[in-house]
């Protein structure tokens, strides 16, 4: 069993990825949305027991921007009897210096959680500096092993990302306000229903993302029974194409990708998708503030004309408008949540 669960978390990320054998699965969860997500995040993590217990693997935060922490940082301040987390995954200030290296003047939310509760803290990425305290998770040709035959690669961020991200973040016990959009995003809620005629080239010429949070993201490519899945975060689509270069300089198609940024415009392109070989994507907003996916980013997954599948984890309002194909565009699938069900499932 290999599957991806995107909950229902607003215009937010929180997925939970489970593996292995149907009656003993592990579990990856990566991100828990914005603030107010722990009510819907608790009794779906506690629908997936067995035994009465529940362990993450790995608690993946991708970045420090409020769509993404901020379910986590509730997580953690609430962490139910039943719930074990094997490791915490996330670059914080002291991942950005060297010099910083466990300064005592870091103090942000999610660091002093992380450090109240003893937790293992990027310990896959361990290295003889810093003894029991894992190093900064950065693209790499090393794949982390986790239990259960897991393999994980990482995309992003590279060190240009880190480094960026540090210029930013000059406070270490504050960090620093995300951007919820990126500037060239800002023309997204100008989309109107019914989209335009088909584009082949997504409507316009693919103009990057620019948030330094964004950029900082973890991407991560997981590999479990020859299948791969590409969990892009808010992440840039020039980063993740030189990850998967070092990653996986085969070119092996990619069963699922996770698409960056809601389905922003400004992180995947033509080039990224071209290399992917991929015709299965999963789009996790509501469509909410932003009205994601934008529709130069649903021309792009649908141009190679082989009929992909579109999974979204809301069937109503923005992301409920593509259930009906536009007049002239490409035949694609979509696929929503269950009735009644927060979620929408990827089996892979």
């Amino acid at each position: 069993m290999f599957r991806v669960r995107a909950f229902q978390v607003a215009h937010g990320d929180s997925l939970l990825v489970s593996y292995g054998r149907d009656d003993r699965p592990y579990h990856l969860l990566v991100d828990g949305g914005p603030s107010r997500s722990w009510s819907t995040l608790r009794p779906l993590l506690k629908s997936a027991l067995v035994g009465e217990r529940l362990r993450l693997e790995a608690l993946v935060v991708t970045h420090y921007d409020r769509d993404h922490i901020q379910g986590v940082i509730e997580l953690l301040e609430h962490i139910p009897d039943w719930l074990e987390i094997g490791e915490v995954w996330f670059n914080g200030y002291h991942h950005l210096s060297p010099s910083d290296l466990l300064g005592p003047r870091e103090g942000d939310t999610l660091t002093q959680l992380i450090r109240r509760y003893g937790l293992s803290w990027n310990t896959s990425f361990r290295n003889q500096k810093n003894g029991q305290n894992g190093a900064a998770i950065l693209q790499s040709s090393n794949a982390v092993s986790l239990p259960g035959g897991l393999e994980v690669s990482v995309l992003s961020p590279d060190q240009d990302g880190l480094t960026a991200l540090g210029r930013h973040w000059t406070d270490p016990t504050s960090p620093p306000v995300d951007s919820e959009s990126a500037p060239n995003d800002l023309l997204g809620p100008r989309d109107e229903w019914p989209p335009k005629r088909f584009n082949l080239n997504g409507g316009s010429d693919f103009v990057s993302d620019t948030s330094i949070p964004n950029r900082s993201s973890i991407a991560l490519l997981l590999t479990f029974d020859s299948k791969r899945v590409l969990l892009a975060a808010d992440a840039f689509a020039d980063v993740i194409k030189r990850g998967l270069a070092i990653s996986l300089p085969g070119k092996e198609p990619i069963d699922l990708l996770k698409v960056s940024h809601h389905g922003s415009k400004g992180n995947t392109n033509k080039s990224l998708l071209d290399g992917l070989g991929c015709k299965r994507f999963l789009i996790s907003t509501s469509g909410e503030i932003h009205k994601h996916p934008d529709h130069a980013l649903i021309e792009r997954l649908v141009a190679r004309y082989d009929n992909p599948e579109i999974f979204f984890n809301y069937s109503q309002d923005w992301p409920g408008n593509w259930k009906v194909r536009p007049a002239n565009w490409p035949d694609f699938q979509t696929r929503y949540p269950q009735e009644g069900e927060q979620f929408v499932d990827v089996l892979l």
